[in-house]
């Protein structure tokens, strides 16, 4: 898993964002986050900095060391993003 995340992000040079707090909430040992994240993002190859807007899901148990993030699942929001680009997430 750490090396497919370290080739995911040889893909962006710089960027800047926020992430807004949609749900979250905890029961007995679990936790969960939802939330939107709204960067703007200059990827590797391209001079522009692109708009790069996820829905993510975070899930989070509390074990011996404390609380860890053991789920995480991220899609582009489709309502802002064009058929093409969602295309060319694909690739």
């Amino acid at each position: 898993m750490a090396q497919r995340q370290r080739e995911r992000s040889s893909r962006w040079e710089s960027g800047s964002g926020e992430v807004e707090l949609v749900d979250g909430s905890v029961c007995e040992d679990v936790a969960w986050l939802v939330m939107i994240e709204r960067a703007q993002e200059t990827f590797t190859g391209r001079r522009e900095p692109a708009r790069w807007e996820l829905r993510v899901t975070e899930l989070f148990r509390n074990g011996d060391a404390g609380w860890e993030r053991f789920h995480r699942h991220a899609d582009p929001l489709v309502d802002v993003h064009s058929l093409d680009e969602m295309l060319a997430l694909l690739q």
